[in-house]
């Protein structure tokens, strides 16, 4: 006969922390954005047990210009998002929108 398997239980085994609809888009929004101006090229996402990973690439075979880490709850106390550039943490937010503003064009004075 057949196993019976609880997938209460089994759910809590293959827990991984992922990117919601809301945060893709934010995230694809800023992504297309310098597409347009032709900074980054192409993007990967992973996602594991403790974190959730969107990398950004100039070209499809570099190393990541950036990595934006979306930690497990509870992982660290700086925040739940991390913007990281190079192997160094240049921002760390509890939310997504809050992070991604190191992406914004900076302002500049109009004549």
């Amino acid at each position: 006969m057949g196993e019976l398997i609880i997938l209460r239980e089994r759910r809590r085994l293959y827990r991984s922390v992922h990117f919601s609809r809301v945060e893709l888009q934010a995230l694809l929004q800023v992504f297309s954005r310098h597409v347009a101006t032709r900074e980054w090229l192409d993007y990967s996402i992973d996602s594991g047990e403790k974190k959730a990973v969107f990398c950004v690439y100039r070209r499809a075979h570099d190393f990541p210009l950036y990595e934006i880490h979306k930690l497990a709850p509870g992982s660290r106390k700086s925040g739940d998002f991390l913007i990281v550039s190079k192997g160094d943490v240049i921002r760390a937010s509890r939310s997504l929108d809050a992070a991604l503003r190191i992406f914004d064009p900076p302002l500049s004075a109009v004549p």
